[in-house]
């Protein structure tokens, strides 16, 4: 594995899940609260593994139609390779499957999970499909994506670099993405100084709450100003 870390400022969000992140972003964004993180039916396929975070690389692939030359494939493949190398810090594969639910090849497995890990990939979100997931999972490569499938089918790289839309998240290239059991967060990056501060807060003021609802103080008739005050 790859050891390639952000500077510090950066890192520390690896502390947090990604609810608490996103609850820490709301006095900070500047785009719709409905924006910048996945939805369902990506979901995590190794949720058992710690949070990932990651420059992304993005990709486009399809898998329903027959291959074209073998050259062109492979060409393709190691372009999207290349972009992980490039990069100095961790990085986080995003990836849209343009033949949507109709999907059904796996560009991610065993053998390319292993080779994305070596350059620094902490895992990959996608709107298509995975296998070898007790394999991946070992390694510590994340799977999050729209389910798991059987066969790569004619599965192939459409293109790498370009922005993507995976599940509803726009992404580009070079953003910073934070991802676990419960979805991927797209971190705007004049929102990183202050995010920590943020998160721990939220953090403070739903343990209170959370303290007091299960101690023997707890009164129904306080709850409105309780919930006022958090």
């Amino acid at each position: 594995m790859s050891t390639r870390r952000f500077p510090p400022a950066i890192e520390r969000l690896r502390g947090y899940d990604t609810p608490t992140l996103a609850n820490g972003l709301d006095p900070l964004l500047r785009r719709p609260f409905t924006t910048g993180y996945t939805r369902p039916p990506v979901h995590a396929i190794t949720p058992e593994l710690p949070p990932m975070l990651g420059r992304a690389v993005t990709a486009t692939i399809r898998s329903e139609t027959p291959w074209p030359p073998r050259a062109e494939r492979d060409e393709a493949m190691l372009e999207l390779f290349a972009l992980l190398h490039a990069s100095p810090e961790p990085t986080v594969l995003v990836v849209q499957d343009l033949d949507g639910e109709r999907g059904s090849g796996c560009l991610w497995g065993e053998v390319n999970a292993t080779i994305a890990y070596a350059l620094g990939c902490e895992g990959v979100v996608t709107d298509g499909l995975v296998r070898d997931i007790p394999e991946v999972a070992a390694l510590g490569f994340r799977y999050l994506a729209r389910g798991v499938g059987v066969s790569h089918a004619y599965v192939r790289v459409e293109s790498a670099g370009e922005p993507v839309v995976v599940a509803g998240a726009y992404v580009a290239t070079g953003d910073l993405v934070h991802a676990d059991r419960h979805g991927a967060l797209v971190i705007p990056e004049d929102a990183v100084a202050d995010l920590p501060a943020r998160a721990d807060a939220v953090i403070a003021r739903e343990q209170s709450l959370i303290g007091w609802a299960r101690s023997p103080e707890f009164d129904h008739a306080d709850l409105r100003r309780r919930r006022l005050d958090h």
